[in-house]
């Protein structure tokens, strides 16, 4: 048998071989991550961009604007060794827009450029920026509110009433001036839901409209929702009558229909059923009678007096109500007999005022059968809470025969005659 040479041995040596192996491959390693044909390209993205403004631009008050709000973002890929380019990150970079040009509020059209910061290895190179060009908008900043309107159709069926709730009904909308002012309503728009006999709960977008109902973009705006959840709320409803209230009217002064007129005479309301069933008129705010002369009025102010669990349907109705008193007359008498009421325990009292003219408006038989010395003038002492010394107190009128005419206890405030001396003393 013929020997083997001394390469054969260490060829056929398995251990020596698994030796060779190792060294040879730390060898290549070694090699490969320090030799300078080992680059590699990375790319890094999601890099702020930063829009500097000149100084005038920035007195004036613009700000930058980017098209899908908040910042904008670049991608930079470098150029370099392997290892050193596995440790970068985002953060290793400065992407500006240059707005060295910019003197007024417009949209530009800027180019981008990356640079590395100071604190980082210089040994790789920059070799691309993207986007290399950004638009942006300049303009001053300008934030409103809006109120949420439906922009889909909703009904409920004979004898109830649809009414839209949202879950938050307002938007605010910031961004430029000139974009915010061409927004003229801000809408709910979502499938049409009508012909309904319960309440159902929806979800809808949120879209801009300028004046003329055309849709507008949300780029440049930053808004505070673009979606929102809500509910057609379906509820009873009824018509009920318009009356009128009054304060200081007589008790036996009748308000007849050629005297007053109620312009709508009635109105619908929507409702819960429990509330609903209970409520067969809607007042409206009260009129003061001691205000009135003999002559016409016309209130269009008064607002009405909605019942707990129910709401008005008809938002735009404005209720007249008209009085024609020219065909009372008015009479001045002079009253002199005075009742003192509520004096408190220990003390006493004394009327200075003898006199006090007091203005009666009524028909003319009415006011034929009232006589001075059925007048009584009554002085609530309570309100002068402790006091002493002398003291002006509004006087409340007693009437000692039934009669239809209605009185006026403050006329002589309107017409500025002075209220009764009331002297008191512990």
């Amino acid at each position: 048998m013929k020997k083997k040479s001394f390469s054969q041995k260490i060829l056929f040596n398995n251990q020596i071989m698994l030796i060779l192996s190792v060294v040879i491959s730390l060898a290549i390693w070694v090699y490969m991550s320090t030799g300078t044909s080992n680059d590699t390209v990375v790319t890094v993205n999601d890099v702020p961009i930063q829009v500097a403004l000149p100084d005038e631009a920035t007195n004036a008050g613009l700000q930058t604007f980017f098209e899908d709000s908040g910042t904008a973002y670049a991608s930079v890929t470098v150029s370099g060794n392997r290892k050193l380019l596995g440790s970068i990150s985002k953060d290793d970079f400065i992407v500006t827009a240059n707005a060295s040009s910019v003197d007024h509020a417009d949209t530009y059209n800027l180019p981008v450029s990356a640079d590395k910061k100071s604190t980082i290895n210089n040994t790789f190179q920059i070799t691309n920026c993207n986007p290399p060009k950004i638009t942006v908008k300049i303009d001053t900043e300008s934030k409103k509110d809006f109120k949420l309107l439906p922009k889909f159709k909703y009904s409920a069926k004979d004898d109830y009433y649809a009414s839209v709730i949202y879950d938050n009904d307002t938007v605010t909308i910031t961004g430029p001036s000139e974009e915010v002012r061409a927004i003229s309503k801000v809408c709910a728009v979502t499938e049409d839901m009508e012909n309904l006999e319960s309440s159902k709960d929806f979800h809808a977008a949120i879209v801009l409209y300028d004046a003329n109902d055309k849709e507008l973009s949300k780029d440049y705006l930053t808004m505070s929702a673009t979606s929102v959840d809500g509910t057609v709320n379906v509820s009873p409803k009824k018509t009920v009558e318009v009356k009128a209230t009054f304060a200081n009217k007589p008790q036996d002064f009748d308000i007849t229909e050629d005297i007053m007129t109620i312009d709508p005479k009635q109105v619908s309301i929507a409702g819960e059923r429990q509330y609903l069933d209970k409520v067969f008129s809607v007042s409206l705010d009260e009129i003061d009678f001691s205000t009135l002369r003999n002559q016409k009025y016309n209130f269009d102010t008064l607002k009405p007096i909605i019942p707990d669990g129910c709401k008005l349907i008809d938002t735009n109705s404005v209720f007249k109500v008209s009085m024609d008193l020219s065909k009372l007359k008015s009479k001045k008498f002079t009253v002199s007999n005075f009742t003192v009421k509520n004096l408190s325990e220990g003390y006493k009292s004394e009327i200075t005022s003898k006199n006090l003219v007091v203005e009666f408006i009524g028909s003319s038989d009415d006011l034929k059968s009232l006589k001075e010395d059925k007048i009584t003038g009554i002085v609530d002492a309570s309100e002068i809470k402790g006091n002493t010394g002398s003291q002006e107190l509004p006087v409340k009128l007693s009437i000692s025969i039934k009669a239809s005419f209605f009185k006026k206890p403050r006329a002589f405030y309107y017409r500025k005659i002075k209220l009764p001396r009331f002297f008191t003393a512990a």
